[in-house]
């Protein structure tokens, strides 16, 4: 029994949107997790992440970010997980720029 899950960014987007490229078996662990109580967390980096594919034009949004999010997590079961201080105070030792050259995405810490 699946009692909680993470979602990535891209399957956010995907479960939002009603997207088909969610995959059944994806849309099928996360209706048995709403069925059986469970909840599904979306990090607090999944909206930042957001806003930066928005900002750069690689995804359009029917709508503001910070109502994107708050539209997201009005959804019964969704709970989204606040940055710990220790996330981000570690953030800052990251060189943003070997990260791009490196491919990295946003998210990666």
């Amino acid at each position: 029994m699946t009692s909680a899950l993470l979602l990535d960014t891209h399957i956010a987007l995907r479960l939002d949107s009603g997207d088909e490229r969610l995959r059944p078996a994806t849309r099928g662990l996360i209706d048995h997790c709403w069925r059986n109580g469970g909840t599904v967390f979306v990090s607090a980096v999944t909206a930042w992440e957001i806003a930066q594919l928005a900002s750069t034009g690689r995804i359009v949004l029917d709508c503001a970010v910070e109502d994107w999010i708050e539209r997201l997590a009005e959804h019964p079961g969704i709970e989204i997980i606040p940055l710990t201080h220790h996330a981000v105070t570690g953030a800052w030792r990251l060189d943003h720029r070997d990260r791009d050259r490196a491919g990295l995405p946003p998210d990666y810490l």
